[in-house]
């Protein structure tokens, strides 16, 4: 089994301090629970598509993956975290695996983004898989997994995990609705396959940007191995929850 943490905190458009700080908590607590690995939200610093995503980004690696790296290594588990990326003057909607000696096994920016999101992101072009313990894993970022392409190759590649950040949001009151389709899509992507998805997604009204009046709903998910549903938290409340995934 490898025991994995959901985190769902609460996100705040455009405040990077607290998120930070929210996001580090969350992988304190997953150390505390004694998970091998914990997956946060994407673009953790300052929320998808807010308006200070420019101001926020960081280079990877960068201070935000040093932080992340120190609690690796203290709490001896995997990280994975998305992030918004500043690199050679365009910021990325990026993700990163760090591994429990603390060095980044994998950096991937999302592919499949949205055409609103191409506004602010600019998209990546490759995947990779990375072997740890005799585990193979893959990292993507939240519509990447309703994209066969994506999950198809990181299966082909040999991922057994996909640890996934994401922000799922929504309008008040299409939580069900939304996370009923998420869960059949992820269903879709592991149904007869040896591959388990580990999606995180943070919680908090959407402020800023183009879906300002949307809310991030939580609802984090696992889905294991021949499509059986694993973990689904709570809607609308910052939580966290270790799963046993079977690899």
């Amino acid at each position: 089994m490898l025991k994995v943490g959901i985190a769902q905190p609460p996100v705040v458009m455009g405040d990077k301090k607290a998120n930070v700080a929210a996001l580090l908590a969350a992988v304190d607590q997953a150390g505390r629970a004694r998970c091998d690995a914990v997956v946060l939200p994407e673009c953790g610093l300052a929320g998808w598509l807010s308006t200070s995503a420019a101001r926020a980004a960081e280079p990877v690696p960068g201070p935000f993956t040093r932080k992340l790296a120190g609690l690796a290594r203290r709490w001896k588990l995997i990280v994975a975290a998305g992030l918004e990326e500043r690199s050679d003057g365009k910021i990325y909607n990026s993700a990163v695996l760090i591994d429990a000696a603390g060095r980044l096994r994998l950096h991937h920016r999302k592919i499949n983004e949205l055409d609103l999101g191409l506004r602010v992101y600019s998209r990546g072009d490759r995947l990779a898989v990375t072997d740890i313990d005799g585990l193979r894993l893959g990292l993507d970022i939240c519509a990447d997994s309703w994209t066969p392409a994506v999950t198809d190759a990181l299966h082909l590649m040999g991922a057994r995990v996909i640890l996934s950040p994401c922000a799922w949001a929504v309008e008040p009151g299409g939580e069900a609705t939304n996370i009923a389709w998420i869960t059949e899509t992820y269903r879709a992507r592991t149904a007869k396959r040896a591959l388990s998805i580990a999606a995180s997604n943070g919680v908090g009204p959407v402020t800023q940007g183009p879906w300002k009046g949307r809310i991030l709903q939580g609802n984090g998910l696992v889905m294991g191995p021949d499509g059986k549903r694993l973990a689904l938290l709570d809607a609308n409340r910052p939580s966290f929850l270790a799963v046993d995934l079977p690899v």
